[in-house]
């Protein structure tokens, strides 16, 4: 027997693919394991040249290779992507072992070859995660949760994948990718009819390639209603609570279970959602705040009304609407003899007198118009896109509800206030300040004329 064969019938009992190439790149030795790699039998591979199985392209790029061998004797390593004759790509690790007779003549090549295609595949996969959640420049944001999904969908190369947030019993579908099935973001769905019920029972990652046939979910209602036979899910846990699912399904079986890596990758995608989820409550929750804050920074503490500082941004708005065409009407309202109710009834009243005519202030303006207080009895009315006409009407319509306004006290006796009102139309030249002071001036004026009513400032008012 030739060291040869017994060479051969070694390698015949590895699992890593072999074959031998002689210089005329013919092969003359393939291993099963090789062969079956191109769904050929070592009788079909033998005395054919690696042009039968390699691309043009492939094989321009190996050559160099081979012919450095061929000249020099020397080993070689590399990984490379390589696509085969019939289309099918893939990444192998390749070693190449000259074959030295006694003349130091390199007379042949051994090739040893493995397909880590689906080890590359993850680490492409997970760098694209990092990539997506670690975009340089750019702050976490939920369209990463869309680019993860399509990310996860291809590689597991299944239908559909959702993260779904639970609340009550409901499931809500957050975000989805999806080509093949009828769901879109905001669907609602029983928990109990989806796989998702059964991850929340585990507690952890679950995953079936073969749900007809699996005990969890072969008479589940997810199944029995989409026939969902692959699936893989995971929780997804925002400050120690569930808070929904990262879920992917297909309707029919892979054509291989779910490996580790894919496992793996999918707890890896699960722990990236947590993190953008989480950065965006942590957003919503600040934005939240600082709108409570604004609110009541621009809130009259004791009418909800708004108080002068949102009032005078009110003003500055409406003068710049007002370039554009839109005139406005300005009135500071003053309560009548307020001083004597605080000096007769005392604060607590004097109070009650304020909110109860601010309420009916409010209750007379149009829902375009804002109502301010100004402070202490002094309020200010701003009638937006008014003419004279229509803000006569309004204003009128806020001096009578207060007068109509009955504030009863504990001994039966009973307040009903009034205000005088000064009102002034905007001006094409005006600036807070000025449009202000007219209304005031105008105030003033109804006071002196007797209280209870609407004065309007005059063409000479300044």
């Amino acid at each position: 027997m030739t060291k040869h064969h017994i060479t051969h019938r070694i390698i015949e009992q590895l699992p890593t693919m072999v074959a031998y190439v002689d210089r005329d790149r013919l092969f003359r030795y393939v291993n099963t394991s090789y062969a079956a790699f191109f769904d050929l039998t070592p009788k079909e591979m033998l005395g054919k040249p690696l042009t039968d199985v390699l691309s043009e392209e492939s094989y321009q790029r190996i050559k160099p290779n081979h012919d450095h061998i061929f000249a020099t004797g020397e080993k070689m390593e590399f990984s490379d992507s390589v696509t085969f004759r019939n289309g099918h790509k893939c990444f192998l690790d390749i070693r190449y072992l000259p074959e030295i007779d006694e003349q130091d003549n390199v007379i042949g090549i051994y090739v040893l070859i493995e397909d880590v295609s689906d080890y590359y595949a993850s680490v492409d996969v997970m760098r694209t995660i990092h990539e997506v959640i670690h975009k340089r420049g750019r702050r976490i944001d939920p369209a990463s949760i869309d680019e993860l999904l399509k990310v996860g969908v291809e590689y597991l190369g299944v239908d559909i994948g959702t993260a779904s947030s639970i609340q009550n019993g409901t499931y809500t579908i957050e975000w989805v990718q999806t080509a093949k099935m009828d769901f879109s973001a905001g669907t609602q769905l029983p928990l109990a009819t989806t796989y998702c019920s059964v991850v929340l029972e585990a507690n952890h990652l679950i995953y079936t390639n073969d749900a007809s046939k699996d005990s969890r979910f072969k008479e589940h209602a997810s199944y029995q209603t989409y026939g969902l036979e692959t699936y893989i899910g995971t929780p997804l846990i925002i400050n120690d609570q569930v808070w929904g699912i990262l879920g992917f399904a297909r309707k029919s079986k892979r054509a291989e279970p779910f490996t580790e890596l894919e496992i793996e990758m999918v707890r890896m995608m699960g722990t990236a959602l947590e993190t953008v989820i989480a950065e965006q409550k942590v957003r919503s929750d600040l934005i939240r705040q600082r709108d409570d804050m604004a609110l009541i920074a621009y809130t009259d503490a004791l009418t909800g009304l708004k108080n002068r500082s949102a009032g005078m941004e009110i003003l500055e708005q409406s003068l710049v609407r007002q370039h554009g065409g839109q005139g406005f009407v300005v009135s500071v309202i003053d309560f009548d003899h307020f001083k004597t109710i605080n000096d007769t009834y005392g604060h607590d009243i004097g109070d009650k007198v304020l909110i109860a005519g601010s309420e009916a202030m409010s209750a007379a303006v149009r829902s375009s118009d804002s109502v301010v207080r100004v402070g202490g009895e002094e309020f200010m009315v701003v009638l937006a896109y008014a003419d004279h006409e229509s803000a006569v009407q309004v204003l009128e319509r806020v001096r009578a509800a207060v007068e109509e306004t009955v504030v009863t006290l504990d001994s039966g006796e009973i307040i009903n206030p009034t205000v005088s009102v000064g009102a002034s139309e905007s001006r094409p030249d005006d600036d807070v300040s000025s449009i202000y002071r007219r209304a005031d001036q105008a105030l003033y004026k109804a006071k002196r004329e007797g209280r209870n009513r609407v004065v309007w400032a005059s063409e000479s008012d300044v």
